[in-house]
């Protein structure tokens, strides 16, 4: 789950997060931008009701069948997508895009933010939890029986609970689906064209200048 190119550093994200805000300024005050990222918050949440114990998760072998599961996941776990997160979302993509992105050799180049987004966005590895089971062994009870073949010590059965844990790891495959569903939608409601769009290039010319 490292990022194998880098990510970008505090001073990076600090950039790109003013680029985005002093962006985003004429927005904020007037409460369109609160509406963008509420919808994109209702978007990305789930009941907890979709949330299967890990084992059941782990039987389901594609990213599409576990995409509800993770939402879940990340709203027990995160909460709801508020205006601060989308701006942080959307300056982590920025910095890296503008700054690491370039760097890349493709093919990877293009999928490398989406990836890095979709594990910015979950912020786990493994989903677990502690159930409790019960399970049968046999110990021995101390008498002796006397038979046929000799000396024997008996022995008896004991049901006891045992607390089990049982996880899930959150594959590189979720990731990068959920970096793909989430980078739609914040496309579709905060930038024009995309990272192919003269806004995306705009920003990410910026973030460059702030850093020289």
């Amino acid at each position: 789950m490292k990022p194998v190119f880098g990510k970008p550093s505090k001073e990076r994200l600090t950039a790109a997060e003013a680029v985005i805000r002093d962006h985003y300024a004429d927005k904020i005050p007037s409460g369109i931008f609160d509406a963008w990222a509420s919808q994109i918050g209702k978007t990305f949440s789930r009941p907890l009701t979709l949330l299967p114990a890990p084992l059941a998760l782990e039987r389901r072998r594609y990213p599409k069948e576990r995409y509800d599961a993770l939402l879940a996941l990340r709203t027990r776990d995160r909460g709801a997508l508020t205006r601060r997160g989308v701006i942080n979302l959307l300056a982590f993509a920025l910095a890296v895009d503008a700054l690491i992105t370039p760097t890349i050799p493709q093919p990877v180049r293009n999928d490398y933010m989406i990836a890095l987004l979709g594990q910015r966005f979950m912020r786990r590895e493994v989903y677990s939890r502690t159930v409790n089971r019960y399970r049968s062994r046999r110990e021995k009870t101390g008498v002796i029986r006397y038979g046929p073949n000799g000396p024997e010590e008996l022995t008896r059965v004991v049901e006891e609970e045992v607390p089990t844990k049982e996880y899930c790891r959150i594959r590189r495959a979720d990731l990068r689906y959920v970096g793909r569903r989430l980078w739609k939608a914040m496309e579709k409601m905060l930038l024009s064209g995309g990272r192919s769009g003269a806004e995306w290039q705009t920003l990410s010319d910026r973030v460059r200048q702030e850093l020289v």
